[in-house]
C-alpha cells in the first residue's frame, strides 16, 4: 500500500509528513471524536538515506504482508475466539447449571472470549510498535521543491 505525502519538517534523523485522507475515511468521522481535522493527517518517520527539504512530495509505503497480517490478527481472531468462548461458554452453563443457562453461558463465554482477545492484542500491539516491519516508510521522492 502506498500513499502520497508531503515533507512539513525536518527535525535532525526524524521528517514529519502530512497526508491527504482518501474519500472513503473522511466520511467515518472518527477523527471529529478523536478531536483531528478530518482533512490531513500528520505522522513522524526516521528520514532514512533520503536528502529531503520541506514541501517535497513523498511516497510512504507499508508492506502488503504486513497489512494482511495486521487485519487477519484484528478481525479474524477476535471472532474465531469469541465464537470458541461462546462453545465453551454455552456447554459449560450446560453442565454446571442445566439447560436453562444455556445461552447465558455462551453470551457470557463469548464476551470474556472477545476482552480476552483483545487484551491480548493490545499487549501485542506495544511490542509491534518497535517493529520495523509494521511500520510507515519513505518509499521514493516523487517531487522535490525548488531551492529558494
Amino acid at each position: 500500500m502506498e500513499k502520497e505525502a508531503w515533507v512539513v519538517a525536518v527535525n535532525g534523523d526524524e521528517v514529519r509528513l502530512r497526508y491527504t485522507r482518501h474519500s472513503a475515511c473522511r466520511k467515518c468521522g472518527a477523527c471529529l471524536v478523536l478531536g483531528n481535522n478530518l482533512d490531513d493527517q500528520e505522522i513522524v518517520l526516521p528520514k532514512d538515506q533520503l536528502d529531503l527539504a520541506k514541501g517535497d512530495r513523498v511516497a510512504i509505503r507499508l508492506k502488503d504482508s504486513s497489512i494482511i497480517k495486521a487485519s487477519f490478527m484484528v478481525y479474524a481472531l477476535p471472532l474465531f475466539f469469541f465464537i470458541l468462548g461462546y462453545l465453551g461458554g454455552a456447554r459449560l452453563g450446560t453442565v454446571l447449571m442445566g439447560e436453562a443457562w444455556t445461552e447465558a453461558g455462551g453470551l457470557l463465554g463469548g464476551v470474556l472470549g472477545l476482552a480476552l482477545t483483545y487484551g491480548g492484542l493490545n499487549l501485542y500491539d506495544r511490542r509491534l510498535q518497535k517493529a520495523a516491519r509494521y511500520q510507515p516508510y519513505i518509499a521514493r521522492v516523487l517531487e522535490r521543491t525548488l531551492p529558494e
